[in-house]
């Protein structure tokens, strides 16, 4: 939850668009050879294209719809609460465990690729060495996962950039050198639509950066559509420029035969080394900004939770007031400015004065739950062998709910409400909305179908 002092001062358009950028460039760059493998160079182009342009509007819905929350608390929780109360609850669900399942898997990452770069290390046995290597990473991820504001990470963000822009490099640079052996012919469209099935949700979902979309919204210090609009397409434009780069390059550079993860697919040396270990320190740093989206889903649902337990125990009315009082920031005069461009309209005269109940986020609750998180996110990352199918299937949920089904539902409920007679571009925006949601859903039956059958 952003401090007052940041609310008051706010983050850099440029630590913005880095936190965004770093939010979105994962693991699921490193699997982009293999989605082109499948899908062929230029199906697999477009692919990445179309992927960049409905994630793309999806952030930008988020930062239209922002303007119907009070300033500086925009979230899920508090949209879902003026649009669809009743699933407010389910969607937090939904995020925190999509948000901490990738989490987790970065963990997982970490104790699979450490033993592979450190092959001995004294009195640690080999079966012992993954958790070894993950006990040593919460040097980093323990201390960063206390951070509260996304723009306080944002130094980590750029060495995570760096190891991202390394291993680009070193994927890039073999296949401008052709110093590897290519096995099997360059297709440039798929051979069936059964394999494109199969690496579809790896191109939908690398883009996916709407978790933290509303924080930075909230961090930012110029909140203005233009700018808000600008960081989200300088962030998927380079993006898509990194993925479409790497993607091809290590197609063309292994052909058919590319790993899902393309570094391993390099022959040992020093500079695969390099980039074994930049994989590391990238997702390292990536597992705090995994961790904050999914800490305040579950600061939202236990709040829910804590208001049904009080209203059964029949607590009294003046009782809830004092506790509302304390707990609760009722913001009545502070609603975000339309942005309309009408400088005539007076603060006091708003067309809308929208009453926001703003979760409260205290400090032991939010120590309390970063620790529990942790705990059951280590737990799990050392004692399951593999989980992949339970990520297919929460990604396939989670990622196509946060990323296309709640930006156009809000978009469809909010835009244009503040008037009975929209404008054109209010109505196209509504009905482009209503297309996001749509294009969610058949997302998500692609990718549940995929992950259940293939």
């Amino acid at each position: 939850m952003p401090s007052q002092n940041n609310l008051r001062h706010g983050a850099s358009t440029l630590s913005s668009s880095i936190s965004l950028l770093k939010t979105i460039l994962g693991a699921g760059l490193l699997s982009m050879p293999l989605a082109y493998s499948t899908d062929g160079t230029i199906f697999g182009t477009i692919i990445i294209l179309v992927a960049a342009v409905t994630s793309g509007f999806g952030l930008f819905l988020q930062c239209y719809v922002s303007k119907y929350t009070s300033i500086g608390h925009a979230s899920f929780f508090s949209l879902c609460n003026i649009t669809y109360p009743q699933l407010s609850v389910v969607f937090d669900v939904a995020i925190a465990i999509q948000c901490f399942g990738c989490a987790v898997s970065y963990l997982v990452l970490i104790g699979d690729l450490m033993p592979t770069i450190v092959t001995n290390v004294p009195y640690i046995s080999q079966d012992q060495s993954k958790l070894f290597w993950l006990l040593v990473s919460t040097i980093f991820t323990v201390p960063l996962s206390f951070l509260k504001n996304l723009d306080s990470l944002k130094y980590t963000s750029v060495l995570g950039l760096g190891a991202i822009i390394y291993i680009s490099l070193l994927v890039v640079g073999h296949w401008l050198i052709g110093d590897i052996p290519r096995s099997g012919i360059i297709e440039y469209f798929p051979s069936s639509v059964t394999k494109v099935f199969s690496t579809f949700s790896i191109i939908v979902f690398a883009f996916t950066g709407q978790q933290n979309m509303f924080s930075i919204i909230n961090e930012a210090k110029d909140k203005s559509l233009n700018k808000l609009v600008s960081l989200v397409n300088f962030a998927v434009a380079v993006a898509a420029l990194l993925f479409i780069l790497v993607g091809i390059s290590g197609y063309l550079t292994f052909g058919a035969n590319v790993n899902g993860n393309v570094i391993l697919s390099y022959p040992n040396n020093w500079t695969t080394t390099l980039g074994r270990f930049s994989i590391v320190f990238m997702v390292v740093f990536s597992f705090p900004l995994m961790l904050h989206p999914a800490r305040i889903s579950v600061n939202n649902i236990y709040f829910e939770a804590k208001k049904k337990i009080e209203k059964e125990r029949g607590i009294k009315k003046e009782e809830e007031e004092e506790e509302e009082e304390e707990e609760e920031v009722v913001v009545a005069n502070e609603t975000t400015q339309l942005l309309n461009g009408s400088d005539s309209t007076q603060e006091g005269d708003r067309e809308i004065q929208l009453k926001t109940h703003v979760v409260p986020f205290p400090e032991m609750a939010f120590i309390t739950i970063t620790i529990v998180l942790l705990i059951i996110g280590y737990i799990l990352a050392a004692t399951v062998e593999s989980f992949a199918f339970i990520l297919a299937v929460v990604g396939a949920t989670g990622s196509t709910s946060i990323s296309f089904i709640l930006p156009g539902l809000f978009g469809y409920k909010l835009i244009g409400s503040e008037s009975d007679d929209p404008n054109t571009l209010e109505k196209i925006l509504k009905s482009l909305s209503l297309a996001m949601t749509i294009w969610g859903v058949l997302v998500m039956i692609v990718c549940l179908y995929s992950s259940m059958a293939l």
